[in-house]
C-alpha cells in the first residue's frame, strides 16, 4: 500500500505500493502496468539455472558489466530510472547498504535499459552508494532479449529481483505482477 511521506526537508511524497502478488517467470507471460496488461517475451531465466549471458552489459563508467562469479548477488531489475516507482526502488536499497555499512555478503546490481550516462547522472543526483554496481542492456539488449524479462510493448524490462549464488545460479527471482508495485521482501 502507498504511503505519503514527509521528508525533514518538508518534501511530500507518495511511496510505491510493495506487493507480494508475482508471476511466475516461464509459466506466465505478462504483467501489467496499472490496469494495462503487457506480455514478456519468453527467455531463459530460471531459478536453479545459470544466470543468463551479462557479457554485453556496460556499466554507467562505461566499462563492461558482467556480473563476476565468486560473490553473491542481487540483481534489481527495473524498466527506467526516470520513473519515480524505480527511483524510490534504488534509493531504498541505497540507504540501506548505508545503513548496513561494510557488512552486505553480497554485490547489489541495477541493470536497466537507460544509457550509461543517464545511469552515472542517477547516481551522482542521488547520492546512490558506491557499492551498487550500475549495469545498462542498452547497446546489445542480449540480456533484455533472452532473460524473459522483455516487454514486448515497450522494450524495457519488467521490474524484478534476481537472486544468485556465487557461482551466478540464479536462486530466486521475483517479478511482480504490477510493474508499478516493488517487492515486498
Amino acid at each position: 500500500m502507498a504511503k505519503i511521506i514527509q521528508t525533514l526537508k518538508g518534501e511530500i511524497f507518495m511511496t510505491p505500493a510493495t506487493t507480494q502478488d508475482y508471476i511466475l517467470l516461464g509459466q506466465e507471460h505478462s504483467v501489467t502496468f496499472g490496469k494495462t496488461q503487457l506480455t514478456l517475451k519468453p527467455g531463459i531465466l530460471a531459478e536453479g539455472e545459470p544466470l543468463p549471458c551479462t557479457k554485453g552489459l556496460v556499466s554507467h563508467d562505461l566499462l563492461p558489466g558482467y556480473c563476476i562469479p565468486g560473490i553473491k548477488k542481487l540483481i534489481i531489475v527495473v524498466p527506467s530510472l526516470d520513473t519515480p516507482v524505480c527511483e524510490w526502488q534504488v534509493k531504498e536499497y541505497s540507504d540501506r547498504l548505508k545503513s548496513a555499512g561494510s557488512h552486505s555478503n553480497r554485490a547489489v546490481y541495477v541493470l536497466s535499459m537507460d544509457t550509461p550516462f543517464a545511469q552515472a547522472r542517477f547516481i551522482r543526483d542521488h547520492d546512490i552508494h558506491p557499492g551498487i554496481v550500475f549495469v545498462s542492456d542498452y547497446a546489445c539488449r542480449q540480456f533484455l532479449d533472452n532473460s524473459g524479462l522483455k516487454i514486448n510493448e515497450l522494450s524495457i524490462f519488467a521490474r524484478a529481483l534476481i537472486e544468485c549464488d556465487e557461482n551466478n545460479m540464479v536462486t530466486r527471482v521475483i517479478v511482480p505482477r504490477d510493474i508499478t508495485h516493488i517487492p515486498a521482501c
